[in-house]
């Protein structure tokens, strides 16, 4: 009976809206494949969790309850041990860095975690406050936020009390509680909205507003240029808030090598940023991560190049952007309803599950 593997993913490929929050720049395929074993990604076995490395290696047996993991190369990963009640932290080597009390901690970013504890207010209520633990399990940032998020590119937004505001990896507030909403920084920059209900704009990690707020929503920068939207209609601008292409799309995908999946009227396609239709022909298309994009034509998944060519060809019930080395697909097993989730190289050859869990000859798919 072959062995089940499900994924919490980071990275969506096949989805058709702009709440896409894609912060990786754009790799070439040979540093990717120099990060593979930093690298760690999550497995389930039997329904307990372990991670493999880019070449398919058990580094963390499955035997455990849950995990975290940022999804990064050279990020820590954590899994969780429920009878235990603990969280243990691994680098992405697989040694062990610390354990915690589960539940109470979230992911290394940036090596700080969030955490949390339960504070007595003046009036005898209890509430809950958030602080940031260090690679070594220790306080580095007392809890004293009513509301925090991970670290990104150094800072991380948090408030005191409804106002939003940065702080660094000292817990520093290096950018004042000012803003209704925020967003994590990328590429340098961060949407940020000053009142309730007000319009998106940018800042940069000074805290100068370098966008003025004049959208209705705005996501982070990829590979130099957001995606935002007007009026009903996407389009993307640059960093100093020109438009590179005028809202015109009813999707809009983030740029990833130089290209972007988009909709309009009806047909999808990828362009490039001066709004030439590059690659034609596909129903669904995902980022491209060195030189490979997840896309389907109809009813299978394969993998393109740039010149929209597949490279891996279609026939993957679902297919997920590369992640480093490795990207997460899903076959159907012949003459049954079982669907089948792994990791494949770029290669096109499956390296988990192993062979042996796999029905004959499914090891290779080109």
């Amino acid at each position: 009976m072959l062995k089940k593997m499900v994924l919490t993913l980071i990275f969506t490929t096949m989805v058709f809206s702009t709440n896409v929050a894609e912060q990786s720049q754009a790799a070439s395929a040979t540093a990717i494949q120099a990060q593979t074993g930093d690298q760690l990604y999550p497995i389930e076995v039997n329904g307990k969790y372990g991670f493999i490395n880019g070449k398919g290696k058990e580094i963390i047996e499955a035997v455990y309850d849950g995990y975290g993991y940022s999804g990064v190369a050279g990020g820590t990963v954590y899994v969780e041990d429920h009878a235990a009640k603990k969280q243990y932290y691994f680098s992405s080597a697989g040694s062990k860095l610390f354990e915690y009390k589960l539940r109470d901690a979230g992911i290394l970013y940036n090596d700080r975690a969030l955490y949390t504890t339960q504070v007595q207010n003046a009036d005898g209520a209890t509430a809950t406050r958030y602080g940031y633990i260090d690679s070594h399990g220790k306080v580095s940032i007392q809890p004293i936020y009513a509301q925090a998020f991970n670290f990104s590119e150094g800072l991380a937004r948090v408030n005191v009390g409804k106002a939003s505001g940065y702080i660094n990896t000292k817990g520093e507030l290096v950018i004042p509680y000012r803003y209704s909403s925020t967003s994590d920084f990328s590429e340098g920059m961060a949407a940020v909205v000053l009142a309730f209900g007000g319009k998106y704009g940018y800042i940069d990690t000074t805290g100068k507003l370098r966008i003025t707020p004049r959208y209705d929503y705005a996501t982070p920068f990829s590979n130099g240029a957001a995606v935002v939207y007007v009026n009903g209609k996407y389009g993307y601008i640059d960093k100093n808030g020109n438009y590179l292409l005028k809202p015109q799309f009813s999707m809009a995908q983030p740029f990833s090598e130089g290209l972007a999946f988009v909709e309009r009227n009806g047909v999808t396609f990828y362009i490039n940023k001066k709004g030439a239709k590059v690659i034609q022909g596909f129903t669904a298309g995902g980022l491209f991560k060195g030189g490979l994009a997840p896309a389907s034509q109809g009813q299978r998944y394969g993998y393109i190049n740039t010149s929209g060519r597949f490279v891996i060809k279609s026939q993957f019930y679902w297919a997920d952007a590369f992640n480093g080395e490795l990207a997460v697909i899903s076959l159907l097993v012949p003459n049954s309803r079982e669907e089948i989730r792994g990791y494949m190289n770029r290669s096109g050859a499956i390296v988990w599950p192993p062979a042996s869990e796999l029905p004959n000859g499914v090891t290779k798919l080109q």
